[in-house]
């Protein structure tokens, strides 16, 4: 079994050391063999530090295990639905399934399942990761279906969220070179943007890196660090490298170096080393199609791997397989395997760079181990550098904190001081042949109680900041309170007049106009007492004469008794009823706050909203963004019932029952007032 080192003291203490299953080279006959697979592969993941590879056969809805020193399939795991989301660390294999809301843990010993857990978040998975080699965490990118997508971290040993706390480190060229102002600025945009527009994760195979399209997330046991990344790429297996399109950045470094050459490097999944993809269909200028080997820091050492067609992995546009997951290099298998476009099969390659290193008779060395990324104050930080050399390698510290030290055989150490003050300590080594050749090898340090410190202040700041602009913002309110209590006081009384004058000139304007409809002349055929006969329309009664018009001989002023006596007691009937009708509705109208009265001035206003809404009601209540209630139709409805000036005097964006809006109740108008109120 392999080793490697670890200090995530967030998770489980008994994980200080991750055992991964022993990679040895893989054995078949020839350089290449093909392995068929029952559907295409529409994504996979690298597990047990390189020992397998899971790939997700969707068609068939399983996940296939794949032995990558076997080189067969040794297993067959069922999906719980389609669509799921997948990764896999040093020990285990996690499965989350968006249709189920559930999240499955599977042992890659056994590999059989162990635990199944409700998703504990209401966020939609874009994205689950997790470093290959490592035992977390498990990082999700998530959406709550906006622009953001922020990442949630979990302890795949427990399925259990962690509370990270997340520290922005400030972009070094802005803090070295900006002013004050501009360096506030940079990290207040950085603190507002970095954790909340991620696009993309990807985990190195520690865990110990979370690479995203532009910023490095450095998660130790108990925090998160950001890191403005401006060379987006993929990281190495130890998280001290990132590969981007011709580039190479150093983290420790913080640095880049140009790559050379034409094509895309990519990591492989043990550290030191990397490969490189030609392929002419990308780029015609590109001198060849193929893999290229590669060593870090060495441009001048290329190892064309022979037979491998490129090409069979680029053409297809609807190739589902991500173009990083389409080549894995394991350097102790000594193996690439290639998922071709028809992805129905996988393509193996021997590669045997240690041979043609050896072969070459090129001096080399590279670091192979993987560092702790997290001491303590007053606690000793030790790493074993192990190193693949073509020759006896001297060490040398070129940066490093005072008192550390590294021995003849490679291993550092360092007596952390109980007082220091930086979280993020940057260590380079130089490795030096008896050829007198070198190569540099460079890691970070967090420091993890002064990280957390540094979260927990900036948190402390932030609050405080906050505090003091809602303490402004509360100081500008209580003024903007005042001059509106002292124009309300002025206005507010004569507003409230002419809001009770305007819904009562609205409603008798209505009236006249429903009197005028009631009353509209109504064509009959009239007889004199003489038996003479008129079809016309009654116009006025008054004074014992009755006005009469005919649409063919116009208009006639005829003395009532002159009528039949049908007639006359037809007019007695019907103004009769008139003047019954007024005295009701006047009686009425007397009584103090006449719900009768009231009722018909909303009424008014209800028929001028509908009117100028046309045909729409308003609303029982008007809503905060958040769906909070604030103002009721009775505030609305004064817009259309000549209460402008009222309405306006109200704070739309409170409820009614704010300390300003309440001052505003006293003055409404008194058609809202409830019957046998004593309110004056």
């Amino acid at each position: 079994m392999v080793l490697l080192g670890s200090l995530f003291s967030g998770l489980a203490a008994a994980r200080a050391q991750v055992e991964l299953p022993e990679l040895t080279p893989v054995r078949f006959s020839g350089d290449q063999k093909e392995v068929r697979l029952p559907a295409d592969v529409d994504d996979l993941v690298v597990a047990a530090g390189g020992r397998y590879l899971i790939l997700k056969l969707e068609a068939i809805r399983h996940l296939i295990v794949f032995d990558t020193v076997k080189a067969e399939i040794i297993k067959y795991l069922s999906l719980p639905s389609r669509g799921c989301f997948f990764a896999a660390g040093a020990r285990c294999l996690v499965v989350l399934s968006p249709e189920k809301k559930t999240i499955e843990r599977w042992d890659l010993t056994t590999f059989k399942r162990e635990q199944v857990v409700p998703v504990p978040f209401p966020e939609n998975v874009v994205q689950m990761a997790m470093g290959h080699a490592s035992p977390g965490p498990l990082v999700f990118l998530v959406s709550a279906g906006t622009n953001n997508q922020s990442c949630k971290f979990m302890d795949p040993n427990t399925l259990q969220l962690l509370e990270l706390q997340q520290f922005i480190e400030p972009e070094k060229a802005v803090e070295e070179t900006d002013s004050r102002r501009s360096r506030l600025m940079s990290r207040r945009r950085e603190e507002q943007s970095i954790p909340k527009y991620l696009k993309s994760i990807h985990p190195s195979a520690n865990g110990q890196l979370v690479a995203t399209d532009y910023c490095m997330m450095m998660v130790t046991g108990t925090s998160v660090g950001y890191r403005l990344n401006r060379n987006s790429g993929l990281p190495d297996a130890a998280g001290n490298l990132l590969y981007a399109p011709k580039s190479v950045y150093s983290v420790g470094q913080d640095q880049s170096s140009v790559l050379s050459e034409w094509g895309i490097p990519y990591p492989a999944v043990q550290p030191g080393l990397f490969f490189v993809l030609h392929t002419r269909n990308r780029n015609m200028n590109a001198p060849q199609s193929g893999i290229v080997l590669r060593i870090a820091n060495y441009p001048k050492l290329l190892f064309p791997l022979g037979k491998v067609n490129t090409e069979l992995s680029i053409k297809r546009d609807d190739f589902k397989v991500p173009e990083e997951k389409r080549f894995t290099f394991i350097p102790d298998a000594k193996l690439l395997i290639q998922v071709p476009n028809v992805a129905d099969k996988l393509i193996l390659h021997k590669a045997d760079l240690e041979a043609m290193l050896k072969n070459s008779q090129d001096d080399y060395a590279y670091v192979t181990s993987i560092p702790p990324n997290t001491a303590a104050l007053g606690q000793t930080y030790q790493h074993q550098l192990t190193v693949n050399s073509s020759r006896k390698v001297k060490f040398e510290l070129t940066n490093a904190p005072e008192q550390m030290t590294v021995s003849d055989s490679g291993l550092i150490s360092w007596k952390v001081p109980n007082e220091f003050s930086s979280p993020v300590v940057p260590v380079e080594v130089q490795l030096e042949m008896e050829s007198a050749m070198k190569t540099k090898y460079a890691f970070l340090i967090n420091i993890s109680k002064i990280v957390v410190d540094m979260a927990q202040n900036k948190e402390l700041a932030a609050a405080m900041r906050d505090k003091a602009r809602q303490e402004r913002m509360q100081e500008s309110n209580d003024k903007r309170l005042q001059l509106m209590l002292a124009k309300l006081k002025e206005s507010g009384p004569r507003a409230k007049q002419l809001a009770e004058n305007n819904a009562l000139g609205y409603l008798r304007q209505l009236e006249a106009d429903e009197n005028r409809k009631q009353s509209a002349p109504v064509l009959r055929t009239w007889k004199d007492v003489s038996g003479n006969e008129l079809d016309a329309q009654m116009l006025e009664v008054f004074a014992g004469r009755v006005k009469l018009k005919s649409n063919s001989s116009g208009e006639y002023d005829i003395p009532l008794n002159e009528l039949s006596a049908v007639d006359q007691k037809y007019i007695r009937e019907i103004t009769a009823a008139a003047r019954e009708a007024r005295k009701k509705t006047k009686a009425a109208e007397s009584l103090a706050h006449s719900p009768y009265l009231q009722m018909r001035q909303v009424y008014a206003g209800l028929q001028r909203s509908l009117q100028e809404l046309r045909g729409r009601f308003i609303s029982a209540r008007s809503r905060s963004r958040e769906g909070e209630p604030l103002l009721s139709w009775r505030v609305h409805l004064l817009r259309y019932n000549g209460g402008g000036d009222l309405y306006k005097l109200f704070r739309h964006d409170e409820p009614w029952d704010s300390e300003y809006n309440k001052r505003l109740i006293p003055l409404m108008p008194a058609y809202y007032r409830t019957p046998n109120s004593n309110v004056d």
